[in-house]
């Protein structure tokens, strides 16, 4: 008798009025049979997100084929599985269509199915760093159609397991805690997946353009998405406020990682002179403490130390 019958046997046999600890056989045949139930189930799920990741990467091909499986998403969670009418599913298409449907949505819905068919991939194993000019290439596919798609903001930037895509494919419940959650998150894009294998003495130059990369990525976003001035409508105020103090932020912590990984005496130099240019910047005080500490060989840690204890004494 092998050991799945001797359990299954075992767990036939009636319940007598007394209790029964389990013997060591006991322990080791239910252990069995719950490994074997954890494989099935293992296997299931991984079929699973196979069929929806193969779904998402066909229907992100076109706009009409990303719309056709939208439409399917949303007949299956908020009709079918309520028990509701097809009339009342053919009624909400109906006003879809006349209010939702256009070139814009569909084209969001494109890139909303391309970063969750990459989240599905670092799901099942795929390793954040061999995914970054795979980032890369969708972050400039947006700012590519960022006009077309100025009216999407909300949905780019909707986690995409909160999808009716990932709610069909019963798939929103998996949890990813380092993939950042939308297309839309340049910046923990860059912090997670793209700078990170680059912070080596070997690889420097790459590391900077990535880093250029990345400020006239989020530059970009900016400038085609903020709103006009209402007085003068050639002039976009939340873009010249970044060009100010976000852009220049950036710089400078773009300055100080490469610093910290190996290019000292060129960075050091360049802090220098932004700091000799941008004196009046409100964030001058702070950049001049952190050189200090650069230049001093003092660890990070001291200067957080020093900073919360000025803040108690201020307290």
């Amino acid at each position: 008798m092998n050991r799945l019958a001797a359990l299954a046997l075992l767990l036939a046999l009636p319940l007598s009025g007394e209790e029964q600890s389990l013997s060591e056989l006991d322990r080791q045949l239910l252990l069995e049979k719950l490994q074997s139930i954890r494989e099935g189930s293992d296997k299931t799920l991984k079929g699973r997100y196979a069929v929806a990741r193969t779904a998402f990467k066909q229907a992100r091909e076109s706009s009409a084929a990303a719309h056709t499986l939208f439409l399917n998403c949303i007949e299956k969670v908020r009709f079918k599985e309520q028990a509701k009418k097809a009339s009342e599913f053919r009624e909400w298409r109906n006003r879809h269509k006349d209010r939702a449907d256009t070139p814009s949505f569909r084209l969001a819905l494109r890139h909303q199915l391309h970063w969750l068919s990459l989240s599905l991939e670092v799901f099942e194993g795929k390793d954040l760093p061999s995914l970054s000019s795979q980032c890369i290439t969708m972050i400039e596919a947006i700012l590519r159609d960022a006009e077309e798609l100025k009216d999407q903001q909300a949905l780019l930037r909707q986690p995409v397991l909160e999808t009716i895509f990932a709610k069909a494919y019963d798939i929103d419940h998996v949890e990813i805690a380092e993939l950042p959650k939308s297309p839309l998150d340049i910046e923990e894009i860059y912090d997670k997946i793209i700078l990170p294998p680059l912070r080596n003495p070997q690889t420097i130059p790459t590391l900077r353009q990535s880093w250029l990369k990345r400020i006239e990525h989020e530059g970009l976003l900016i400038k085609e998405w903020t709103s006009e001035g209402s007085a003068d409508k050639d002039r976009k105020p939340a873009f010249e406020k970044w060009l100010i103090e976000g852009r220049k932020n950036l710089v400078w912590a773009m300055e100080v990682d490469l610093f910290d990984n190996g290019d000292q005496r060129a960075s050091a130099l360049r802090m220098l002179e932004h700091l000799q240019e941008n004196l009046t910047h409100k964030s001058a005080p702070k950049w001049i403490k952190e050189f200090t500490r650069l230049i001093e060989g003092k660890p990070a840690q001291e200067e957080e130390e020093e900073d919360k204890e000025a803040a108690e004494k201020n307290e």
